[in-house]
């Protein structure tokens, strides 16, 4: 089954005098900035094979040093959004772009895309989406408190969707993760990120947990296991963000939405990118 979807990162075009550098695959059809597409090829449950799908086992996935102890999602439980919100904005981030490539007649366009990440280490470290990041040519770090930094990519893994960026600040308040594996399919979740690239603060969208153990697989050549499915809005601008549980903790990345259809969201489980992060830093 084939189900068009979109990678939810927010982009604008704007004219270049010149390319800057290798040109980059162009996103843009008749002049215009598409959003990046991505067609999911498969999206399968897990619990026919036993809920799992291949690749690593997550249960047994590492957690960074910088890391905050691991804390189950409450299941079952009232979410609490704006309590939520204020004790994850100040470890949620900014993520500006610029790439210049070329639009369907060949002309130079330089592109400015917005996405979101959290800070995942007080050193500096951020966690974001790589097809956020992925060829361009500068990358800025927005803090929650107003300050804006260089950034650039310490690691990043295009399979799992999953880039580690370094920003000159200390001290930052680190993201507090969640447990994924106990997750269950109704529990309530709340998304956040830059949807729309809009001022004024992060957009906050409440859902459920829609279904748990997704596996989909990109046209970007990225196949992504142990996906959360929800009906938490996902739009341009929260790639990158967390998706976060009842008691405050993020148990996923936002990465992917349904595009023909409503209300069909994907977020990488954080289990798993724990691990992928931790390999990336090892």
């Amino acid at each position: 089954m084939s189900v068009p979807t979109f990678e939810p990162r927010q982009t604008h075009a704007y004219p270049a005098p010149a390319p800057h550098g290798p040109a980059h695959r162009a996103r843009r059809s008749g002049g215009r900035v598409l959003a990046a597409s991505v067609a999911i090829v498969a999206v399968v449950a897990a619990a026919g094979a036993g809920g799992y799908l291949g690749g690593r086992d997550v249960a047994r996935a590492s957690v960074p040093a910088a890391a905050p102890a691991v804390v189950p999602a409450v299941s079952g439980a009232a979410v609490n959004a704006p309590a939520i919100l204020a004790k994850i904005e100040p470890s949620i981030v900014t993520v500006r772009t610029r790439t210049v490539g070329v639009n369907a007649l060949m002309e130079p366009v330089a592109e400015q895309g917005t996405g979101t990440g959290f800070v995942i280490g007080a050193d500096g470290l951020i966690a974001t989406n790589n097809h956020v990041v992925e060829g361009a040519q500068a990358i800025t770090v927005t803090l929650r408190d107003g300050r804006t930094s260089t950034a650039k990519v310490l690691r990043s893994d295009p399979a799992a969707d999953l880039a580690v960026l370094r920003v000159n600040a200390t001290n930052l308040p680190v993201a507090p993760l969640g447990d994924s594996s106990t997750l269950k399919v109704g529990d309530p979740v709340i998304a956040i990120g830059n949807a729309l690239a809009l001022p004024g603060g992060p957009t906050v969208t409440e859902g459920i947990v829609s279904a748990l153990d997704r596996t989909v697989q990109t046209d970007a050549g990225a196949r992504l296991q142990h996906v959360i499915q929800t009906d938490a809005a996902i739009n341009p601008g929260n790639s990158g963000g967390p998706l976060v549980d009842a008691s405050g903790r993020i148990v996923g990345i936002n990465t992917a939405a349904a595009g023909d259809a409503q209300n069909i969201g994907f977020a990488i489980a954080i289990n798993g990118a724990r691990h992928t992060i931790d390999d990336l830093l090892a």
